[in-house]
């Protein structure tokens, strides 16, 4: 009789252990953790680094504006990037300018040969940098919302860690030279007071 008490008490010990040692997560849960491993700071710093940095598609402003004024369409393909119907296209262009003003994160320069142009050095979001780039498509990522991460992740990178640093030093008068992204729209006759999203800011 004993012996059957010890049994069933073995059983309900080795019932409860592997009760414990066994659990279920919800399928939604383990595909947030395998979306979520992504590192998109990682990637974002890959565009910055090794893409815009050195990207080819860089154009100096001057000779953009020449370009489309030259062959509007043909500018727009070759050097704007458009991620589906528009008149608007995302450039990436550089430049150099002296300061004459500086207001709330807004440098105001004077290029000598495009007349005034401002460079917003507080309010870098949105998608001008990931698009005037044309390193990445919608099709790489599953949802519009990584799409839209990665916007995120490289502006951080520009907002917070380069232009404070390349800025820092920075003041009214100084001679600089910059590039950033730019949106242009067909429409547009006049190229005046355009505002740029740095990608990077140097003094001369």
């Amino acid at each position: 009789m004993k012996k059957k008490y010890i049994y069933i008490l073995a059983f309900l010990i080795i019932a409860i252990l592997g009760y414990n040692s066994v659990y279920f997560k919800k399928l939604s849960d383990i595909k947030k953790v395998k979306k979520e491993s992504f590192d998109f700071k990682a990637f974002a710093d890959s565009i910055y680094y090794k893409g815009i940095l050195k990207s080819k598609k860089t154009i100096a402003l001057t000779d953009l504006i020449a370009s489309i004024r030259a062959n509007q369409e043909a500018a727009f393909k070759k050097h704007g990037n458009r991620l589906g119907i528009g008149n608007s296209a995302y450039f990436m262009i550089k430049s150099t300018g002296k300061i004459i003003d500086i207001k709330d994160g807004i440098y105001t320069i004077a290029d000598k040969k495009n007349g005034v142009v401002f460079i917003d050095t507080k309010y870098i979001f949105g998608n001008d940098l990931r698009d005037a780039s044309g390193l990445v498509k919608l099709t790489d990522f599953k949802t519009n919302a990584q799409f839209n991460k990665v916007s995120e992740s490289l502006n951080e990178i520009v907002r917070n860690e380069i232009i404070p640093k390349e800025t820092k030093n920075v003041k009214l008068g100084d001679s600089i030279s910059f590039s950033g992204a730019i949106k242009l729209n067909k429409k547009q006759t006049l190229f005046t007071d355009l505002l740029i999203i740095p990608s990077q800011i140097k003094l001369q």
